[in-house]
């Protein structure tokens, strides 16, 4: 099976709820917030997986110095970012493209899971939250550290 399917089944369940999507990158605007989710194929080719995030577009000028220059989001430069398989039980979740049920179960799980994760990410406090327990001043990868602090800063009106 090719990603060719999936990306036409989430294209329905997606774009009725105001998705556009540019290559395996779906994204919609909700307010200062963008929500992304795309398809990521391993280096074999014969695996996917769904990655999520949510941008806040006021953090994310604070963060680079400039505003935001596209409206095509990726899901790296998310403020909050997961994978679904972070999302269902915080275990990695691979697809194999031989897998004939593939496209009825990644839209399983985007309904089950990453819609309902982009919903909560719709504030700031949520943001927040969610860096919290991700541990991510544990982890010493510095944009998660520095998008929580911006977004400690903007929640007390300081930013």
């Amino acid at each position: 099976m090719s990603t060719k399917n999936i990306k036409a089944r989430l294209d329905e369940l997606l774009k009725p709820i105001g998705f556009v999507r540019h290559k395996d990158v779906w994204n919609r605007k909700f307010g200062t917030f963008i929500d992304v989710i795309d398809i990521q194929t391993s280096k074999a080719g014969d695996t996917i997986t769904i990655n999520s995030g949510v941008l806040n577009s006021e953090v994310s000028k604070l963060f680079s110095g400039a505003p935001l220059g596209s409206t095509n989001v990726d899901e790296p430069s998310c403020t909050v970012r997961a994978r679904v398989g972070q999302l269902i039980d915080d275990k990695d979740l691979w697809w194999s493209l031989s897998d004939s049920a593939i496209e009825k179960d990644v839209v399983e799980k985007v309904v089950t899971y990453v819609l309902p994760f982009l919903e909560r990410m719709h504030s700031i406090e949520a943001m927040e939250q969610f860096l919290i327990d991700a541990n991510v001043v544990k982890k010493n990868y510095p944009p998660p550290i520095i998008y929580l602090a911006l977004l400690k800063m903007k929640k007390r009106g300081q930013a």
